[in-house]
């Protein structure tokens, strides 16, 4: 009976373990560098699918169109697809930030010497930067439904055909709409916030995998963060 909630214990603490990544960072690196387990990663990820969803409901929920009279684009027979094919877009981005981001990390920080480590450790380390995509899209989620709706008189500018203001009336339209309030102001801030811890996180990681200085660790985390930068943008 004891070992069974000995057992229990063990697997909740590695199941929560890489959401502590958020709020005690060294430590977490450290526990699962010691002992890795790819249990908490199965709920990292389907809540990582969760927020996607919930960002891109949140800010469907705040699109009307012209649709014989106002329509929400929740409500038309497009947005199955348009949110279909958005969401596994966005997975996909996510997952080649971080892939990039995460395996310039592993490679470069083996190239700096350092404490031997398995492949398993890195990889469930690396594994939970994910947790800062998580907070970054929850934090999305609820600043799109802060905002007002936009009504899109012509349904020719939708659905955004690029992420240029500039090359977009869509996102023309969401600035012209948008751009004064604080709410908007934040949304367009937080992601360079959340990129930045983002890079601190990578640089505890590294220190946590391979005992190297912070000068050291925090220049490789600099440097593949800035690959992934040049690559992909801003998330």
């Amino acid at each position: 009976m004891q070992q069974t909630k000995l057992n229990e214990k063990k697997t909740l603490s590695a199941v929560i373990l890489p959401f502590k990544v958020l709020i005690s960072p060294s430590k977490a690196f450290n526990e699962i560098a010691q002992n890795p387990s790819f249990k908490g990663l199965f709920p990292l990820s389907a809540l990582i699918l969760v927020v996607i969803a919930a960002t891109l409901y949140a800010f469907a929920s705040k699109i009307v169109l012209n649709i014989n009279g106002p329509t929400s684009l929740l409500a038309t027979d497009f947005f199955p697809s348009w949110y279909t094919n958005v969401f596994v877009s966005t997975l996909v981005y996510i997952i080649l930030y971080w892939s990039v981001f995460a395996s310039s990390l592993a490679l470069l920080s083996k190239m700096l010497g350092g404490k031997e480590t398995s492949w398993r450790a890195v990889l469930v380390v690396l594994a939970s930067l994910l947790s800062v995509f998580i907070i970054l899209y929850a934090v999305r989620a609820l600043m799109y439904l802060a905002l007002p709706s936009i009504y899109f008189t012509d349904n020719s500018s939708w659905p955004p055909v690029s992420q240029s203001p500039e090359e977009s009336a869509a996102f023309a339209l969401f600035s012209q709409s948008w751009s004064s309030l604080s709410v908007y102001q934040f949304l367009n801030f937080f992601p360079w916030f959340a990129l930045a811890w983002l890079v601190a996180l990578g640089a505890m990681a590294i220190r946590a995998l391979r005992e190297v200085s912070w000068t050291r660790a925090t220049i490789v985390s600099v440097i593949c963060f800035a690959i992934a930068l040049i690559l992909f943008g801003l998330p």
